[in-house]
């Protein structure tokens, strides 16, 4: 069963990288029901990051919010850094999405502090969401005001959110 879930985590993954969400948000439901039926909360933390990343990419800023903060919550209990980073990073996509690019600028700073916090960077293939998020928030902000609020994020512990960031968007 387990290398089922990962097969078709896998297909959740390129589908969405191929701009089919429909087929992501599929595949990726039926490993988290699978994930949550057993209690296994870094596959529930990850596959909920994947559903976030597919309402951000439909332009659901709300859903995505949503979606991110219950990984977040799952990611919390895992005690992983790169979980919780994961979760931030989505959570940034969501707000960026809404407009509140200096919030996105923030969470992405904590997001990578908390990943070179326990050495482990995003490798170059899976920078992908990260990246267009910070070219988001760069563009909406200047290069001056995103590094500030990334510096600002850096500073905060990753497993807890300003309040700002679950507020609906």
């Amino acid at each position: 069963m387990p290398a089922v879930q990962f097969a078709e985590f896998g297909l959740a993954l390129g589908a969405r990288r191929q701009g089919r969400l429909d087929v992501a948000e599929a595949h990726a439901r039926r490993v988290l029901a699978a994930n949550q039926a057993i209690g296994y909360q870094p596959g529930i933390a990850l596959t909920l990051a994947e559903l976030g990343f597919v309402h951000e990419l439909r332009g659901q800023a709300d859903a995505a919010l949503a979606v991110h903060l219950e990984g977040h919550a799952a990611a919390r209990e895992t005690r992983d850094v790169r979980a919780l980073a994961l979760a931030l990073e989505g959570l940034a996509g969501a707000h960026a999405l809404a407009g509140r690019h200096r919030l996105a600028a923030e969470l992405l700073g904590t997001a990578a502090q908390a990943r070179r916090s326990v050495s482990a960077p995003l490798p170059p293939g899976e920078r992908g969401d990260v990246d267009r998020i910070t070219r988001t928030v760069r563009l909406a902000l200047g290069e001056r005001a995103c590094a500030a609020a990334f510096e600002r994020g850096a500073r905060r512990r990753p497993d807890v959110l300003p309040e700002a960031a679950t507020r609906p968007v």
